[in-house]
C-alpha cells in the first residue's frame, strides 16, 4: 500500500508505507477513465484514467516506479528499484503522457515537462 503526504502547502505526493523490492507490484490503477487527460489523471494507451491515489504520484527524471499496462489486465504501478519505506513514489510523466493537461518546469533540472510529443 501507499499513504497520501503533504510534502508543502498545497501539494501533495504518494509515499512508500513498506519496503518494495524492485518488479514489486505497488498499486492497481483500479478507478475510472476519463476521454481528456487531466492534472491526476495517468494515460493508459489512448485513455486516461483517475486513480485515487495514482493522482498523487509526482514525477521525477530519475523515478522509482513505472505504470505498466498489460493486455487484458488491470493497469498497474512497478517498482523500477528498491523503495525504501517513507520514500516518495515517482514515475517520469514522459513516458505515459502524450500530452499534460498542466506543463510544468521540473525540479530535477528546469525542462518544461509537456508529454511525449
Amino acid at each position: 500500500m501507499s499513504i497520501i503526504k503533504e510534502i508543502k502547502e498545497n501539494y501533495k505526493g504518494l509515499f512508500a508505507d513498506k519496503a518494495y523490492e524492485s518488479g514489486s507490484v505497488i498499486l492497481y490503477l483500479d478507478s475510472h477513465y476519463v476521454s481528456e487527460p487531466t492534472r491526476t489523471s495517468i494515460q493508459v494507451g489512448n485513455q486516461h484514467i483517475e486513480s485515487k491515489k495514482g493522482g498523487y504520484m509526482n514525477h521525477h527524471c530519475d523515478p522509482n516506479t513505472k505504470i505498466v499496462m498489460p493486455n487484458f489486465t488491470m493497469p498497474f504501478v512497478s517498482a523500477i528499484k528498491e523503495i525504501e519505506v517513507g520514500e516518495e513514489l515517482t514515475f517520469d510523466y514522459e513516458t505515459t503522457e502524450e500530452k499534460l493537461s498542466s506543463p510544468f518546469k521540473c525540479d530535477c533540472h528546469g525542462k518544461w515537462i509537456k508529454g511525449y510529443k
